[in-house]
């Protein structure tokens, strides 16, 4: 609505003017009319007031979705998402938690197993050089 009455302005404005050829080919423009003027003033005025209500209602509007927000924001809906999404991080962290101590577990086992296996290697070691001397 005000760009509608911004342009309505210039285009009251660029025809008020009297606009005359003169005989060496140029153009000769004369101020606007006083009936122009008068419209330009209107226009003015009606833009003004159309800004001053366009920037009531935009507050007004604003005033309403901060209301609608903080009844959301404050509903048993929104308390039960906030506690599953809290309940739903616990469960991820426990989760973790678990699976690190699980892979820690196996972890160890294996390396007892290396262990394990180094040993019996060395005793299938000592037991083959014993068999190869007593053969000897």
């Amino acid at each position: 609505m005000t760009k509608r009455l911004i342009m309505a302005a210039i285009v009251l404005a660029a025809v008020a003017c009297k606009m005359e050829k003169t005989d060496n080919g140029t153009y000769k423009v004369e101020g606007p009319t006083p009936e122009a003027r008068d419209a330009a003033a209107k226009a003015k005025a009606n833009a003004k007031k159309a800004g001053e209500e366009l920037k009531s209602e935009t507050k007004e509007l604003g005033a309403k979705i901060q209301s609608g927000v903080d009844t959301v924001k404050n509903s048993d809906a929104a308390a039960r998402i906030k506690a599953g999404a809290k309940e739903a991080g616990q469960g991820i962290k426990q989760g973790a938690g678990e699976l690190a101590q699980s892979a820690g577990e196996k972890m160890q086992k294996a390396g007892k197993n290396v262990q394990q296996s180094v040993k019996s290697d060395t005793t299938t070691e000592t037991t083959s050089t014993t068999t190869t001397t007593r053969k000897h």
